[in-house]
């Protein structure tokens, strides 16, 4: 399923920094988390949350982006 993500000015930089680290980002975002979002590079099973002020956080093995 597909959806709209917001995002603020500070995650659209941090994505960017990461894209640019690691390639290309699956992205997706929980209802009701504060605005998180989390990325997970393609072909990878670590996962990031980056915070509304951009804070990049490793969280470890998830599911592996497509």
């Amino acid at each position: 399923m597909t959806g709209s993500i917001e995002i603020t000015h500070a995650q659209a930089a941090a994505l960017a920094q990461l894209a640019e680290t690691a390639g290309a980002l699956a992205i997706h975002q929980l209802g009701g988390e504060a605005g998180d979002v989390y990325a997970t590079p393609h072909g990878s099973a670590i996962g990031y949350r980056v915070a509304a002020d951009g804070t990049i956080s490793e969280i470890g093995e998830t599911l592996p982006a497509a």
